[in-house]
């Protein structure tokens, strides 16, 4: 009797011990050590990026971050897309001991881009240490941006960027050059015909940035961009404009992709209309769905951003500024950073890989190799 006592108290603490354990552990293992197949010699592993966040190490080493900081990082849109950068704040957070408090807006786009503004201006007023996030809308944040800045607070950009604001740094892909490489692998893939793009918010920076490149690369060849639809930031919505293409325009030859999930809502909607043969995919970003109709075929190339960076560079490069001031932290990056015109030396390449099948099992290795599912 005192023995099967004691097997179900010890089966109730242990039951509870899982219980307890926090989400993000349970959600994020370590990341493996790197190998031959998903370490360096891997062709996706990012090695630029890695020496970037040692060096920001290496300069930080010795100090310390001033009592009670934290990191605000804040999204623009839950999707599955960020889950990668949620990891790599969970990452930099445990490297520094400064926590990074990841948040974001819900809703139709103008709530969010409402949402924004507050919580900026919330994460001012609690003082926080520094503030990271991607713009809904790249004017609507010019104020609270501002207001930032005056109380002494770094303020970088990333994913989507607010230009011309006083943000100190955007941290993200050159969006222009990406789009133009999609264009590319349309080109390569597609060869000629019918197009459509999708994505959220007419008023997104990335997303019209994306889709210039793209029109830039297409300019003069046999594809044909007729159609640019947007839902609003609301993936159900994202299906159902693909499913009215494929009825709109019978002898459509291919979708773009331009937000995270719409290569997926793309995908859906030509598998379900039997059209894997007729319509190709280009899609953006590696989300698990994306990554499974790419292992049915049904999407031809994925647009791979290196989302966990902007969580992880991202964290480290507001917490280099916090411990060694603006100045300091943007001469040490000054090697790494492209000149934007009159803004000169402001943003930093994460760059974009283009995922087709024949690499598909390598890229999977790389995430593997940095404990993540998908980006």
């Amino acid at each position: 009797m005192r023995k099967s006592k004691f097997f179900l108290v010890l089966a109730v603490f242990v039951i509870a011990s899982m219980l307890a354990t926090p989400l993000a552990m349970a959600q994020t293992p370590a990341p493996a050590a790197p190998s031959a197949d998903c370490g360096p010699s891997n062709p996706y592993y990012p090695t630029k990026l890695f020496e970037i966040v040692n060096a920001l190490k290496a300069a930080t080493a010795d100090k310390q971050a001033p009592p009670n900081s934290k990191i605000a990082f804040m999204i623009n849109i839950f999707a599955p897309f960020w889950d990668a950068a949620r990891r790599g704040t969970w990452d930099a957070s445990k490297e520094m001991g400064v926590p990074v408090d990841f948040q974001g807006p819900t809703g139709t786009t103008a709530e969010r881009i409402l949402q924004q503004n507050s919580m900026i201006e919330t994460f001012v007023n609690n003082k926080y240490s520094a503030i990271i996030f991607s713009a809904d809308d790249p004017v609507a944040p010019t104020e609270m941006i501002q207001k930032a800045k005056d109380a002494g607070l770094p303020v970088i950009l990333m994913d989507s960027d607010a230009p011309g604001t006083a943000r100190d740094l955007y941290v993200g892909m050159d969006d222009f050059d990406a789009g133009k490489v999609a264009g590319q692998a349309a080109l390569d893939i597609v060869k000629k015909g019918k197009v459509v793009a999708q994505f959220g918010d007419e008023t997104s920076n990335n997303g019209q940035t994306r889709l210039a490149g793209f029109k830039e690369a297409i300019k003069g060849s046999p594809i044909e961009l007729v159609e640019v639809m947007y839902d609003g930031g609301v993936p159900d919505k994202g299906l159902s404009n693909a499913q009215m293409a494929i009825q709109k325009y019978p002898d459509l030859a291919a979708f773009f992709g331009i937000w995270s999930y719409e290569g997926p809502a793309q995908g859906q909607a030509v598998k379900e209309a039997g059209m894997k043969d007729k319509i190709k995919v280009i899609a953006w970003d590696t989300e698990p769905q994306a990554q499974k109709l790419m292992s049915e075929g049904i999407i031809q190339a994925m647009m791979a951003q290196r989302a966990y960076f902007y969580g992880y560079l991202s964290s480290w490069v507001a917490y280099a500024m916090t411990v060694l001031g603006k100045d300091a932290t943007m001469k040490l990056l000054d090697p790494y950073l492209t000149d934007k015109g009159k803004e000169k030396k402001v943003l930093l390449n994460t760059g974009v890989d283009v995922v087709r099948s024949d690499t598909f099992a390598q890229y999977k290795k790389y995430l593997e190799c940095i404990g993540i599912p998908s980006q």
